[in-house]
């Protein structure tokens, strides 16, 4: 018990260093490389550009970190034959490995919540803060939209003379929800605003279409036409405009929507999985890193094994990319494309695993 604790304190101190430099050194290059930019903003812009860009940057090298703690920490003691004293006592390999696994799989789930609770906030921030006038030209972020319909779902259809995605307020709009396939009601408005939990029509004409084919209407000054829809202001105009600054849910939801426009799906539905696959190029790279440290070889040097790693990562990294890439472009299925890489490095990584316990 003392050593299993032993070990993992050994590990988690080295894992919050390597961590703690990998991110000084990432936000020195960054700030050297964007000098430019922030020669024409302000101090108070550039500090909340790397407080909202710190989680992302936690999330990129976090997999690194791990491959060169589990080498240098675990690595280490096995060249102190502290392990193998422990192998030798009958511990096996996998029992006196396991608190560093442990930590591995604790990890992958803080890169998951940090995916998902935090990343979509603080990378919207941070975007819009980098988002210069030549960039807003190249690409603009869709805030407003001028004479366009909305299909909102199977039952409600949307036309806009204007829409604001940032007031989430609209100009000369027409509403028309269906019901079996047929015109239940239209609602004519001058203006309308999203206002707490739903839809409010302004100064207006409601039209109500009976199943026998009466049609009754009357006029309003203010109409709260509540959930009935089932549209929110982002479905409309998302100011979150790229994964990086959507979760689960809203990937989820933007999906929907595209399918609804017939649109390509492909890009989302890859990136929605990639949530959930990302986070374990951390326990991945955890594996294939113990596999080549924890025991003791003659001959061997940890810079050997650090060489070894890092091609293995950064290789990693590059298939992953890849499988993405094809997911995106309807090459490999979209769940297959997140996960191609994780299932060839994990079977590698597990393989090398399991062949260093009978070494």
């Amino acid at each position: 018990m003392k050593f299993s604790f032993y070990l993992f304190w050994n590990f988690l101190k080295s894992f919050a260093l390597i961590s703690i430099g990998s991110v000084v050194v990432f936000v020195i290059i960054d700030f050297v490389g964007n000098i430019k930019m922030w020669l024409l903003k302000g101090m108070d812009q550039v500090a909340e550009y790397y407080l909202n860009y710190l989680p992302y940057i936690i999330y990129l090298v976090s997999p690194v970190a791990i491959m060169l703690t589990a080498i240098a920490s675990v690595g280490a003691m096995a060249r102190h034959l502290e392990i193998s004293a422990m192998y030798g006592a009958g511990r096996s390999p996998f029992r006196v490995l396991l608190p560093v696994l442990m930590s591995g799989v604790v990890i992958t789930g803080l890169l998951l919540f940090i995916s998902e609770m935090i990343l979509p906030d603080a990378n919207f921030r941070r975007l819009e803060i980098a988002e210069t006038r030549i960039e807003q030209r190249k690409n603009p972020r869709i805030k407003e939209k001028h004479q366009f319909v909305y299909i909102g779902s199977d039952h409600s259809d949307w036309y806009f003379k204007y829409y604001n995605g940032v007031t989430k307020k609209g100009e000369r709009m027409s509403l028309v929800l269906q019901r079996d396939g047929k015109p239940s009601a239209r609602y004519d408005a001058r203006s309308i605003e999203w206002q707490d939990t739903s839809w409010v029509l302004f100064d207006g004409w409601a039209r109500f279409f009976a199943l026998d084919g009466n049609l009754t209407a009357q006029k309003f000054q203010k109409l709260d036409v509540g959930k009935q829809t089932g549209v929110l202001p982002e479905d409309i105009i998302n100011e979150r405009q790229s994964h990086e600054e959507m979760g689960i849910r809203q990937i989820s939801r933007r999906i929907e929507i595209l399918k609804r426009s017939g649109e390509d799906t492909k890009k989302m539905e890859t990136q929605l999985h990639f949530k959930f696959s990302g986070p374990v190029t951390a326990l991945v790279t955890l594996i294939m890193a113990l596999s080549l440290s924890h025991k003791y070889k003659r001959g061997g040097s940890l810079s050997h094994q650090f060489g070894i790693g890092i091609i293995l990562t950064f290789s990693y990294y590059i298939v992953i990319r890849v499988g993405v890439q094809m997911g995106e472009n309807g090459i490999l299925e979209p769940w297959m494309g997140a996960w191609i890489g994780h299932i060839i490095y994990g079977t590698v990584g597990l393989a090398m695993l399991l062949r260093s316990f009978r070494l």
